[in-house]
């Protein structure tokens, strides 16, 4: 995780995107949540490079970049959908400092708002699953989460909130693009 991290994180700053991986990874979630998969993409892209001021004649100079960030948009949309639940926010490695990590949680969620705030084109959250309305308010939560709070030693609490923005997104997705049953015709 952490190479990729570190990989991704280059990228961003080659193409001058000014938001962390873990926003980026937040945003391209989010944004997965609340839409199609080919919509996503292109709404994802569009943010970060409108984000970088990328005009369309650098497009071509970075082509090489933005196909690094089409194939991490391609395994995050893998990893929501893998039936082992494989999906992990985008945070630092473990041995980098909490204060770190902690605001990579942060940038997540904040990310994912943002995302699921962009793909719902403005409805209100009232009409979705009460499910996925109290995941997204503890998401904001988070978003808000004042860093001179944290405590700088407890490993164990942000690894529990880890754990619970794992598992919040899988079940945001899941209430908002569930996997389509299986064919139940039987071929003989």
């Amino acid at each position: 995780m952490t190479k990729n991290y570190n990989q991704r994180s280059d990228v961003l700053s080659r193409l001058s995107v000014p938001v962390s991986v873990s926003e980026a990874h937040g945003i391209a979630v989010g944004l997965l949540c609340g839409q199609a998969t080919g919509l996503a993409k292109s709404r994802w892209l569009t943010e970060l490079l409108d984000a970088a001021d990328m005009k369309a004649e650098s497009v071509q100079q970075s082509a090489a970049e933005i196909r690094e960030l089409d194939a991490w948009f391609d395994e995050t949309v893998a990893s929501l959908n893998d039936s082992d639940l494989g999906f992990s926010p985008e945070v630092p490695a473990d041995s980098t400092n909490l204060s770190e990590r902690s605001i990579s949680l942060i940038d997540f969620c904040s990310g994912f708002n943002y995302g699921l705030g962009l793909s719902s084109g403005g409805r209100d959250t009232a009409s979705l699953p009460s499910d996925t309305r109290e995941v997204i308010a503890d998401f904001q939560s988070i978003q808000n989460l004042d860093l001179d709070e944290l405590d700088d030693s407890d490993d164990e609490a942000w690894q529990e909130l880890f754990e619970f923005l794992r598992v919040g997104v899988l079940l945001i997705h899941e209430e908002l693009q569930p996997v389509a049953g299986g064919n139940t015709k039987q071929v003989h």
